[in-house]
């Protein structure tokens, strides 16, 4: 069996778990990945963690905690700190939506966080990991298309529809009513049945599964106006 230089064996076994380090791991990952103490202050955070949570390169995370980064995010602090408390009390860890000013473009998306308990040798928690992806949707209707869950987007895919237009759009390919889209956007439920006619006509088709379809097709089904997007934390629990 080959050995390194330490005489340790260079295979993954049962034997081997013991002797490879976590750091390793998450330095490697391309996802962001966080460690944090059982009070809720950095240990560690990856390179791609400092890039999705926008960290400025000279700032020194370890030891702070959340609502001392100068961020967006930090301003739910108090939520995240709720995470932590949830994950270390569960062997299952805890997930939460949040959505804020992410990544180096900081773009006001919403992501996806896990969070698991970290234990020390006798099962005591010595605080949490962690990480984060775009958060993506499937809807039970996608779902039995056979979709690929998708990556929301505030950018719309062209430029075929204004803004009044893609706001009808949104709530249509919900399935809301006209009456119910009218009372969303605080319309007349004649002028969402007009702008109804109008986006039909524009792209040649005459019924709502028609519109489904080509939204499917141009990938308009994954936007969503900057304005119903909000900051915030969704919790799982």
């Amino acid at each position: 069996m080959e050995q390194n230089d330490n005489g340790l064996s260079t295979a993954l076994t049962r034997e081997t778990l013991d002797h490879l380090p976590l750091i390793t791991f998450m330095e490697k990952a391309p996802l962001p990945w966080a460690l944090k103490s059982h009070d809720s202050r950095y240990v560690y955070i990856n390179e791609a963690a400092q890039d999705f949570a926008n960290i400025p390169a000279n700032f020194d995370f370890e030891g702070r905690l959340d609502g001392e980064f100068p961020t967006p995010w930090a301003e739910f602090a108090a939520d995240y700190q709720a995470h932590d408390r949830k994950a270390q009390a569960s062997p299952e860890g805890a997930e939460i939506i949040t959505t804020s000013f992410f990544t180096r473009r900081a773009v006001l998306e919403p992501w996806y966080c896990a969070k698991f308990p970290v234990y020390d040798s006798q099962g005591g928690v010595l605080g949490t990991f962690c990480y984060a992806k775009r958060f993506t949707f499937l809807s039970l209707w996608d779902f039995c298309k056979q979709l690929k869950p998708s990556v929301i987007s505030l950018t719309p895919p062209d430029d075929t529809f204004n803004e009044k237009e893609l706001d009808i759009i949104f709530f249509a390919i919900q399935k809301l009513s006209a009456k119910e889209i009218a009372a969303a956007l605080t319309l007349s439920h004649r002028t969402v049945e007009n702008r109804l006619c109008t986006i039909y006509s524009k792209i040649g088709i005459n019924s709502l599964s028609a519109l489904i379809d080509h939204c499917q097709a141009t990938g308009l089904n994954h936007y969503i106006p900057r304005k119903r997007l909000r900051q915030g934390v969704n919790f799982f629990w």
